[in-house]
């Protein structure tokens, strides 16, 4: 088992490294957000970019800004929220605006860990977290019910991007699990639940690797095509979307209880931990072999946080203190590797990626990595407990929507082409 100790020191190690982050955000316009570093520095985006189709490639906008002020909460944990406070508030502002955003599913990336953080750890108080209640009902229009899932790219409804799904929504749920279970809403839940069933379905290949990109038929809701869109290939298992597996379902299933989502967390966590290296730095895709091709040190972190959220959740003592010890030694395996102790580089956790195919982030700090790090040793030190970081959904919000019509997705992949 990992030592106290030695998971007290890696949160030494975070809580000085935010500190440099809190430095960054100070000295920023409070419109600009950290996004991926490159060549040790920031680069950042505009809070009000939306996505965008240009000129046929799409454009995920500014889907990052929430991280940072995450990584604010958490320092807060540690130094006391008024040191952060100020500089948290003069950024909500900002993003609350685009609680109305309908073009993409990264709403929950933006608002749980900003403002749904901020009222978890007791700062932030009913009235001042409508924006993500807003934003969580955004997300809500997103669900086809003919094909059981939440629209990933896109504007709601587009010829284009009305089909799409990744793995990814998994991650943004908790946004949704939050309303369904503070302010009980049979849509909100039922449209959470029933995505992560339909992911937990088709998302899989039988040796637990998990794929990026589903395309459905949005009139029918039969599948379309397995692929990818930050992968090696259409048949490679992305790392990144493998712990986006690993900690969504785990979440999913300490939220709701759902027997299926354990399953499949643990599938996604035993194909990763499987083919994870000794150094527990994950290649940005695990079916590219070159060592020498960038590290995805976030989808570690994810799939750290799944890890201790399986163990915190998990019925069976044996199997929960297993996930858990995992949880645990892979963090302390980060802090040696990875962890930013230099004033001279900007973020966090290096040696991670953002998309090798697009070129964009290839070694340094990324926002999401940044924050599911410190989530991640934040929880497994309990400063953050499990009913407190993931409200439990009540009998009522767990009750099967009735009405409307054909709900879930088609089983046989349809004779069509491409979104």
């Amino acid at each position: 088992m990992t030592a106290q100790g030695d998971l007290e020191s890696v949160w030494r190690n975070y809580v000085v490294a935010a500190q440099r982050t809190l430095g960054w955000l100070s000295g920023h316009k409070v419109t600009q957000f950290p996004h991926y570093s490159e060549g040790g520095l920031w680069a950042t985006l505009d809070v009000g970019q939306h996505s965008a189709d240009i000129d046929g490639s799409y454009d995920h906008g500014n889907w990052t800004a929430g991280f940072a002020l995450g990584v604010m909460w958490l320092l807060g944990l540690a130094t006391g929220v008024h040191a952060v406070e100020q500089v948290i508030r003069t950024r909500l502002a900002p993003l609350a605006s685009r609680a109305s955003d309908t073009t993409t599913h990264d709403l929950g990336f933006l608002f749980y860990p900003s403002f749904v953080l901020g009222q978890l750890v007791g700062t932030l108080d009913a009235t001042e977290v409508q924006p993500a209640r807003r934003a969580s009902e955004t997300l809500a229009r997103r669900f086809n019910r003919r094909g059981g899932y939440i629209q990933a790219f896109g504007p709601i409804g587009h010829g284009r991007f009305a089909g799409t799904s990744t793995i990814d929504t998994m991650m943004n749920l908790p946004l949704l699990w939050w309303a369904a279970a503070t302010a009980p809403d049979p849509l909100v839940s039922s449209v959470a639940i029933m995505h992560a069933r339909t992911s937990a379905k088709l998302f899989f290949r039988p040796d637990g690797s998990t794929y990026h990109l589903l395309t459905f038929d949005p009139l029918s809701g039969g599948l379309i095509k397995r692929a990818t869109f930050q992968g090696s290939s259409d048949e490679s298992c992305w790392s990144r979307g493998q712990a986006w597996a690993i900690a969504g379902f785990a979440w999913a299933h300490a939220a709701s209880g759902e027997a299926e989502f354990l399953a499949a967390s643990e599938r996604a966590a035993s194909y990763f931990l499987n083919h994870l290296p000794s150094d527990g730095l994950a290649p940005w895709d695990f079916n590219v072999v070159n060592r020498d091709g960038p590290t995805d040190a976030s989808a570690s972190a994810i799939a750290a946080l799944g890890l201790l959220i399986l163990g915190a959740a998990h019925p069976d003592l044996p199997m929960a203190e297993r996930w858990s010890n995992l949880g645990r030694e892979l963090l302390v395996r980060l802090d040696c590797a990875c962890v930013n102790k230099s004033s001279e580089v900007d973020g966090i956790l290096l040696r991670s990626c953002y998309s090798r195919p697009h070129g964009l982030g290839l070694n340094g700090a990324v926002a999401w990595g940044d924050f599911y790090y410190g989530l991640a040793i934040a929880f497994s030190m309990q400063l953050l407990r499990l009913d407190q970081m993931i409200p439990r959904l009540g009998s009522d919000a767990r009750r099967e929507p009735t009405g409307g019509g054909e709900a879930g997705p088609r089983e046989t992949v349809a004779e069509r082409g491409d979104m």
